[in-house]
């Protein structure tokens, strides 16, 4: 039995908390080799003052990944200016998130996925909620608002060593509700706390940073 954790965080702090910790970090990039470059956007808002993730289950109508829980985002495409400019556009079309709407704060590490080789770029932003969410009827099956603490709570978390491609993996896993989260997204947020707990982002979400410090 998991128990909730009421907050109040201010809108400001978090974010500002956010944008000084990933940036003043130097991330990981890894080579493109012969992968397949997508990019995938971390939507954080505050709802009823706690910190949530918005995630999407994909349809069983798409390419890569159906039925899966994961992030806005996709394949770079030509005509996009950059990684983010892919990441954002992505998530528009996905999730019908206007990237005006998007107040980036930072990156995490390149990932590579090995059962569909990619290699994946995310970005971390804040969004506004409530937001009129416009999911896309071919792609997306339903958005899960997931709340942050439940990344930062190690009994909802579990690893597993899976041989793929002949290789030893570990594949982490992390439950909420009757979801289940894993593969690329959960080694995201997986990542994600280990960044700001290393960096004194408070690894439960019961108090937040002295404001007059």
């Amino acid at each position: 039995m998991h128990s909730e954790i009421k907050t109040s965080w201010h809108p400001v702090r978090f974010e500002a908390q956010l944008s000084r910790i990933l940036q003043s970090r130097s991330k990981m990039k890894l080579p493109v080799n012969d992968l397949v470059v997508a990019a995938v956007l971390v939507p954080l808002f505050l709802k009823d003052g706690d910190p949530h993730v918005l995630l999407t289950k994909r349809s069983e109508l798409v390419e890569h990944h159906r039925g899966e829980i994961s992030f806005p985002g996709g394949k770079l495409d030509p005509g996009d200016a950059d990684l983010l400019s892919c990441a954002l556009r992505e998530t528009s079309e996905e999730v019908g998130i206007d990237p005006s709407d998007v107040r980036v704060v930072g990156e995490l590490d390149d990932f590579y996925t090995v059962a569909t080789h990619f290699l994946v770029v995310p970005f971390v932003g804040m969004i506004p909620y409530p937001y009129p969410f416009q999911p896309s009827e071919r792609e997306i099956a339903g958005l899960l608002s997931v709340p942050l603490e439940v990344f930062f709570d190690p009994s909802r978390r579990s690893e597993e060593i899976w041989n793929l491609q002949g290789e030893p993996v570990t594949v982490v896993f992390y439950k909420w509700k009757e979801h289940v989260i894993w593969g690329a997204t959960a080694r995201i947020m997986k990542h994600f706390v280990e960044v700001m707990s290393s960096e004194g982002m408070p690894g439960r979400f019961g108090e937040a940073e002295n404001p007059s410090a």
